[in-house]
């Protein structure tokens, strides 16, 4: 069994010119995340051949005939990233 973390999104198969134009809206600033958003800090250092490289991987993969979200849990993220008003109890 595949599963997804509720709060991490599942990014393989996705198309890669889909995946290029995400990066670059966090990069630009147009897409955000509640704060801390780990996700722009992470995209601001990549180099335009890492999106690239990046993208083409992850739209390469193929998508796990078993996937599916996992279920929530209260273990914390590698990176301390922003919560959904959902996951932190209240709105922001």
């Amino acid at each position: 069994m595949t599963g997804v973390s509720p709060a991490v999104p599942g990014l393989l198969g996705l198309p890669r010119d889909y995946l290029v134009g995400q990066l670059g809206a966090w990069q630009t600033g147009l897409r955000q995340a509640f704060a801390p958003d780990c996700m722009a800090h992470v995209a601001k250092r990549l180099a335009p051949a890492d999106v690239a490289a990046v993208s083409s991987w992850l739209a390469a993969q193929p998508l796990p005939a078993d996937a599916h979200p996992a279920p929530p849990t209260r273990e914390p993220l590698p990176l301390k990233c922003g919560l959904s008003p959902q996951r932190s109890g209240g709105a922001r």
